[in-house]
């Protein structure tokens, strides 16, 4: 059990919130969720300067919104481009009664990146090329998709503010532009902290 994490009527442990996925879910949780210990070293770093509001890309059920939302005052927004995961990650917000947190159905290449401080990547785009290792067909899945959004999303990182963090987990960091410099990263190297220069 997490200690840091803030009181509420459930308590949030692996186990509480994979208790609340569809069984699907639960199966694929380890491979496509980020894990509570990281999503609290992740949450420290991004807000450990002050910043607000982080937005998650690829937030699919919410996981590292709500475990960065237990642990400080930020907002957490997570972009998913499922619907019904989107649906499921803010139900489980609210079953936490999580108010610094919301996941919104949305595409990534729609997203101002200009409106948020802090930003965090758990290889959002992977799936497009891992065939036949996915979440669900409820999306179109192709190396075309992982190439777009992988070059929309280090453009738009590109124009943020210098000062900028983001914390990427696992991935090849192909979304990361050259403008961001990797200041720490955990022993097991797979979490990293970049900062825009």
């Amino acid at each position: 059990m997490l200690s840091f994490l803030k009181k509420s009527k459930t308590e949030l442990t692996e186990a509480s919130f994979a208790a609340l996925l569809p069984e699907h879910l639960q199966k694929a949780s380890h491979t496509f969720f980020t894990p509570l210990n990281i999503g609290q070293t992740a949450a420290q770093w991004l807000t450990e300067d002050g910043n607000k509001t982080i937005l998650d890309i690829g937030a699919g059920v919410g996981k590292f919104c709500v475990t960065g939302a237990k642990c400080n005052d930020s907002f957490y927004y997570g972009i998913e481009y499922r619907k019904s995961l989107a649906k499921i990650a803010n139900r489980i917000i609210a079953e936490f009664e999580i108010k610094n947190a919301m996941v919104e159905h949305d595409d990534i290449a729609k997203i101002d990146f200009q409106n948020y401080d802090a930003f965090y990547l758990y290889n959002p785009f992977y799936e497009n090329v891992t065939f036949g290792i996915g979440l669900n067909r409820e999306v179109e899945l192709s190396f075309s998709l992982y190439e777009y959004y992988s070059k929309y999303t280090e453009n738009a990182l590109e124009k943020t503010k210098p000062g900028t963090r983001l914390v990427t987990y696992h991935g090849n960091n192909f979304e990361v532009p050259g403008s961001f410099k990797k200041i720490k990263e955990n022993d097991e190297r797979n979490l990293k902290l970049w900062i825009k220069q």
